[in-house]
C-alpha cells in the first residue's frame, strides 16, 4: 500500500519549489495539492495544475512501484516454496540412490516383481530399433510371416509376427517364439478363412 505522507514529502523534497508557501495545501480526501485563496491568481492556478500534474505522475508511478514490489514478494515466496518442494525431492532421490548403492554392495538381488526388462525390436534392413513393432511403417499380407529381432536389454532373440484373419477385413497382428509356431498359426488360420469362404458361398 503506497504511503501518501511519505511520497508527498518525497514529492515536495523532489521539486524544491513552492516551500514555504502558505497558501498551498494538500487535500487527503482528493489526493491533490490546493490554494487556500477562495480567489486565486491565474498564475497560482496554472502554479497548482502544473504541480497537481507531476504530483499526479509522481503518485501513478510510485503505485506502480510498490504494486511490481508486492508482485516480486508474492513471487519469491512462491519460488521459495517451490524450491523447498525441489530439494525434498532431491534429497529423497540422493537417499533412494543411497539405499541403491548399499543394495548393491551387499548384493541383494532384486526381486523379479521389481526388475523391468525393456523389449526392443528390429526390422531387418530398417535404420532403427523400436520398442513396439507396430511402430514400423509395415504391412503383414494375409499368410504372410515376418521376422523381427527382439532384444531385452543385451540378449538378441528373434520373434515372428502374423496376421490373424478373424474373417475377411479384420484381423489381429500376433506374436509367436518360433517360425513353426507363426507358421502354424497361418495355415490354421488360412484353412478357417477358406471354410468360412465355401460356407457363405453355400
Amino acid at each position: 500500500m503506497t504511503d501518501l505522507n511519505k511520497e508527498r514529502e518525497a514529492f515536495l523534497n523532489a521539486f524544491q519549489y513552492y516551500k514555504g508557501r502558505r497558501d498551498i495545501i494538500f487535500s487527503h480526501e482528493h489526493e491533490l495539492f490546493m490554494t487556500r485563496s477562495n480567489n486565486p491568481s491565474e498564475v497560482a492556478q496554472k502554479e497548482i495544475s502544473n504541480m497537481n500534474s507531476r504530483w499526479d505522475a509522481w503518485l501513478r508511478c510510485a503505485k506502480h512501484r510498490d504494486a511490481e514490489l508486492e508482485k516480486a514478494k508474492a513471487q519469491a515466496v512462491q519460488q521459495s516454496f517451490e524450491i523447498g518442494r525441489l530439494q525434498d525431492r532431491i534429497t529423497e532421490l540422493l537417499d533412494e540412490r543411497q539405499d541403491l548403492y548399499a543394495q548393491i554392495n551387499n548384493d541383494q538381488a532384486v526381486p523379479d516383481t521389481q526388475q523391468k526388462l525393456t523389449d526392443t525390436y528390429y526390422l531387418e534392413g530398417s535404420d532403427y530399433v523400436v520398442d513396439c513393432p507396430f511402430e514400423y511403417d509395415i504391412e503383414i499380407d494375409k499368410g504372410e510371416v515376418l521376422e523381427l529381432q527382439k532384444w531385452q536389454r543385451t540378449e538378441s532373440t528373434k520373434v515372428y509376427f502374423a496376421n490373424i484373419y478373424k474373417d475377411e477385413d479384420n484381423f489381429e497382428i500376433l506374436q509367436f517364439a518360433s517360425k513353426a509356431e507363426a507358421e502354424n498359426a497361418v495355415a490354421e488360420n488360412l484353412k478357417f478363412l477358406e471354410a468360412s469362404e465355401s460356407g457363405a458361398e453355400q
